[in-house]
């Protein structure tokens, strides 16, 4: 080290100020390593959480049929996504300001998966729906929904509707 120390402080700075900066470095990787840190196991199963799922999609439609702007600016997360099969991807903000008419609803038996702090929704919904000026079926159509957890509060991750609006 002594050589190194040479070298280095002719040309910059100098090699216990180096190796200072390097014990603070692989300290702070370190410490950001085991932030964070999930039992995310590729093998793993999920639970079933039927009652959670059923709590959070009711929450949405609710929100959407009463055109509830405020709650949805809470409840839907930063990244969320409503996809729907005419092949519109819509951002959180744009979903909000042009919220469909949801006149009614009614769900066929939720299954709700969930693994840590996410939780996936299947059904299938039966509604009186119109976007953009276009009918959606009253049949039931399917729908899959995403949760994330963030410090023990539920939030909406994306929405994907795969009813086929009537011509």
């Amino acid at each position: 080290m002594k050589a190194l120390t040479g070298n280095l402080t002719s040309t910059g700075p100098s090699a216990a100020r180096l190796a200072t900066v390097g014990a603070l470095a692989l300290l702070l990787l370190v410490a950001l390593t085991g932030c964070g840190k999930t039992s995310y196991q590729a093998t793993s199963r999920p639970t079933r959480d039927d009652a959670e799922a059923t709590k959070q999609v009711t929450r949405f439609f609710e929100d959407v049929k009463t055109k509830d702007k405020l709650d949805l600016q809470e409840f839907l997360a930063p990244n969320f996504v409503q996809q729907r099969t005419t092949g519109d991807g819509i951002a959180k903000e744009q979903y909000i300001q042009t919220l469909p008419d949801l006149y009614s609803y009614s769900f066929t038996p939720i299954t709700g998966l969930r693994y840590n702090d996410t939780l996936t929704a299947t059904y299938q919904a039966k509604m009186t729906l119109i976007v953009n000026g276009k009918k959606y079926p009253k049949a039931p159509v399917p729908f899959l929904t995403t949760f994330v957890r963030i410090d023990g509060v539920w939030h909406e991750l994306s929405n994907g509707n795969f009813g086929v609006p009537t011509k």
